[in-house]
């Protein structure tokens, strides 16, 4: 989630949740999906290249708003991602401010968005490390990673992660806007010694290596990003996050954050919440243009991606409404300079070699 104005929008429903099981469960309170476009059958000599969004908020707007992925409420409804040409997106099961169960909370909406790929009749599949995630790209469908944001919901630390890990997680925010027994958040930054990772933060990282989860930063407080880039034997990305340098807010990253980021062979996503893309009162596609132009700048496009916080309530910039207007993004980025070679790993290459990269870090049973 984008904005912490936003939370009073953002409640979302916490039922119970049965024991996880590492098969889909569908939600019989779920609004029945349409039937989505076909996945197209790929008749292509070369590989398909990746399109990724790397953060989207979609689950927590379709239980909000009683609708099914295919909704056109939604910013990134399967049939916007289609359109587009997204062939791999970050499905975020978001914990929202003092939920009483925030474990049941995460559980059930994993539970959801796996139920929803599942009734997407072979669109999308939900794709656990970067072998079978190109496989699914080749295929021609899209590709699903399951992530968590928010450390509360680690109610039972590694028990938890393990649950989750077996319900297909393969992405964890230690924190979101508001800080975890885990790590403090950069919009509640813990004053003194008490900032930066906890002893179960940092074993918390070792854990996720161990497992193969990929750490996300964004929302950490600047001392708790560098403290997870200390320990962390894994490239760590930042979802959905932009330069400081650039728009000058706590959720931004520092040149010396960005710089970190991309030297562990990790990796920064551009996301397009206008009030952390520029100070304008009116955000457009081209200030959003030039703050990816501007990560590009200072870590190198192998280091860049795309994590727009489509669904996350973002205020998003004119030109940049929904998935469907990515392709004018990249094409704008195209225009102001960009090779084909930087587009194409902004664009999603960039992912796929973090993936690998730190996939080759976790410990194999």
């Amino acid at each position: 989630m984008a904005s912490i104005l936003a939370l009073a929008a953002c409640s979302a429903n916490n039922d119970p949740v049965p024991e996880p099981v590492p098969e889909p469960v569908p939600d019989e309170q779920m609004t029945p999906a349409e039937t989505p476009t076909p996945a197209p059958k790929s008749t292509a000599t070369a590989p398909i290249a990746p399109v990724v969004d790397l953060h989207v908020d979609t689950i927590t707007m379709m239980i909000n708003e009683g609708v099914p992925w295919t909704s056109p409420k939604l910013e990134a409804s399967l049939p916007a991602l289609q359109e587009a040409g997204v062939n791999v997106v970050v499905q975020a099961a978001w914990i929202e401010r003092g939920a009483e169960d925030p474990r049941g909370m995460a559980l059930g909406k994993v539970r959801r968005i796996r139920a929803m790929v599942e009734q997407s009749h072979g669109a999308a599949a939900i794709v656990t490390g970067p072998e079978q995630l190109e496989r699914v790209i080749a295929e021609g469908r899209i590709a699903v990673i399951l992530a968590i944001e928010g450390g509360t919901a680690l109610t039972d630390g590694e028990a938890t992660v393990r649950e989750l890990h077996a319900l297909g997680v393969r992405m964890i925010g230690l924190t979101w806007s508001e800080s975890s027994p885990y790590a403090d958040s950069s919009a509640e930054p813990r004053p003194g010694d008490a900032g930066g990772l906890t002893d179960e933060g940092k074993a918390m990282v070792a854990l996720c290596n161990d497992l193969g989860i990929l750490l996300d930063v964004s929302h950490m407080s600047d001392r708790a990003t560098a403290d997870v880039l200390a320990l962390s034997r894994a490239p760590v990305l930042a979802s959905h996050s932009n330069a400081q340098a650039v728009r000058d807010v706590p959720r931004n990253l520092n040149d010396e954050l960005l710089a970190g980021i991309a030297a562990r062979g990790g990796l920064v996503g551009a996301m397009f919440h206008g009030p952390f893309v520029a100070g304008s009162e009116e955000v457009t596609r081209e200030h959003a243009v030039a703050m990816v132009l501007a990560l590009e700048k200072r870590v190198g496009a192998d280091y860049v991606g795309i994590g727009t916080d489509f669904d996350g309530i973002i205020a998003a910039p004119e030109g940049l409404a929904s998935a469907r207007d990515l392709p004018s993004l990249y094409d704008d980025l195209r225009a102001a300079g960009l090779s084909s070679e930087a587009l194409a790993a902004i664009r999603g290459g960039s992912f796929v070699r973090f993936w690998k990269a730190a996939d080759s870090a976790r410990t194999r049973p």
